[in-house]
């Protein structure tokens, strides 16, 4: 069955002018993907539909080597990152737990812009009782949930604002530094980059952080950095007020409304979930050429165990 597009005819046109984008070139990009796809006997193993591709499709802009690389690339990563795509049964206490702290809640709505925002809240937990590992898989099943329903978001593009309330010295050194190093590079090389990056209600906690995160990106993603700290006017400027929680001055629900909502609605899709995992692993051994390990992408980690602070 074809690939039949959700959006608006404004976004269709957006994507026309900014992609180049039509049906028969959508359906030529389906097929070349999947000839390769069926040439790739290490990818034999990964189930993408049409709909996925087309999600790589635009955020490469159509480039096909681009959409190849990146393909590879992000089910590479996946089968390397065990710590975020493995264990991914949202029934699970750990993850039922994780899910009930709210640290990753895209809104429903959209800014005046057209963009997804996503908020993120790296200091709603307590460090002591919660893995940062089981926050992360929590988050990026909640991502993966998102993209199902989010077919906008790969044309317009998407906001991540960090909320830092809560965000304690504890949060900064329980967390492995080789673990934010795995998470920094596998969100630069996914095909949709934020377009910006804010943070807000931030501490004296935060600047420490923000410079080791800051080592982390590369200088197009530097660019994208903002830093508001209590100033609510200054986001304000950036993605609409009206579509942000109650807990920022905005018109729309709360982040405690929020964090139900995508609990549910991935408790609602654990049959996908648990298939997922399954279906988006690399046969390494299969992989003309040499076998990328986890050692190979990103060196060794073992010196990083925990962040030293003084």
């Amino acid at each position: 069955m074809a690939f039949q597009t959700k959006l608006s005819e404004a976004i269709q046109l957006k994507a026309k002018c900014e992609l180049g984008e039509d049906e028969d070139r959508q359906q030529q990009v389906i097929q070349i993907i999947r000839q390769w796809l069926v040439q790739q006997p290490h990818l034999h193993q990964i189930r993408i539909d049409d709909y996925g591709i087309v999600c790589f499709a635009r955020g490469c802009k159509y480039s096909l080597e681009k959409m190849k690389n990146k393909i590879d690339l992000m089910f590479t990563l996946r089968t390397a990152l065990p710590e975020f795509f493995s264990g991914w049964d949202p029934m699970k206490p750990e993850i039922q737990a994780a899910l009930a702290c709210g640290s990753f809640l895209p809104l429903p709505d959209y800014d005046q812009h057209g963009r997804k925002v996503i908020i993120i809240r790296p200091g709603c937990y307590d460090p002591y009782r919660f893995k940062p590992e089981d926050i992360e898989k929590a988050n990026f099943m909640i991502s993966e949930v998102m993209v199902l329903d989010d077919e906008q978001m790969f044309v317009t593009g998407m906001v991540i604002i960090y909320d830092c309330q809560g965000y304690t010295l504890n949060h900064l050194t329980q967390r492995p530094l080789s673990l934010t190093k795995k998470h920094m590079y596998y969100l630069q090389s996914a095909p949709l980059s934020p377009k910006t990056i804010n943070f807000i209600r931030t501490n004296s906690v935060f600047q420490t952080a923000y410079n080791v995160m800051s080592t982390m990106v590369n200088e197009k993603m530097k660019q994208r950095l903002r830093v508001h700290g209590s100033n609510m006017e200054s986001l304000y400027k950036e993605v609409d007020q009206k579509i942000l929680p109650k807990d920022f001055g905005g018109d729309g629900i709360s982040l405690e409304e929020l964090t139900d909502y995508w609990k549910k609605k991935v408790e609602e899709k654990r049959e996908f979930l648990i298939e997922s995992e399954n279906n988006c692993r690399v046969d390494e051994s299969r992989r003309p050429g040499k076998a990328k390990t986890a050692q190979d992408i990103f060196g060794i980690e073992g010196s990083f165990r925990k962040l030293n602070v003084d």
